[in-house]
């Protein structure tokens, strides 16, 4: 299937009838519609998924201590992990990795 050039596309058309009527126009309803359009990629921003804290580590004596997170599996990461045969990590297992990274990180350190 031929994707619609971006120009034509209905959201598309809709942003820009909403940014020239509405805002830049005089049209009360075409305001509403933009910031309906608008304002929803904004409220998803604020108040969407967060990447959660896995763990914190210290590197030793003297050193900074290091915050790891993760950004949370999105519907369609978890969609293509699952027709892949691959299940998306667990929490707990993101900080065995990450206690395992800090470890490693001390020992290549205090070799070198």
């Amino acid at each position: 299937m031929a994707l619609v050039p971006r120009m034509f596309r209905p959201s598309v058309m809709i942003r820009r009838k909403a940014l020239y009527s509405g805002f830049l126009g005089s049209s009360t309803m075409w305001k509403v519609v933009g910031v309906v359009v608008f304002g929803r990629g904004s409220l998803k921003k604020f108040f969407g998924k967060q990447p959660e804290v896995i763990d914190t580590s210290s590197l030793g004596p003297g050193r900074a201590m290091e915050l790891f997170t993760a950004k949370p599996v999105t519907r369609r990461r978890r969609k293509q992990l699952a027709k892949s045969g691959v299940a998306p990590p667990t929490l707990d297992e993101q900080r065995a990795l990450s206690a395992l990274w800090a470890e490693r990180a001390v020992a290549a350190k205090s070799k070198g």
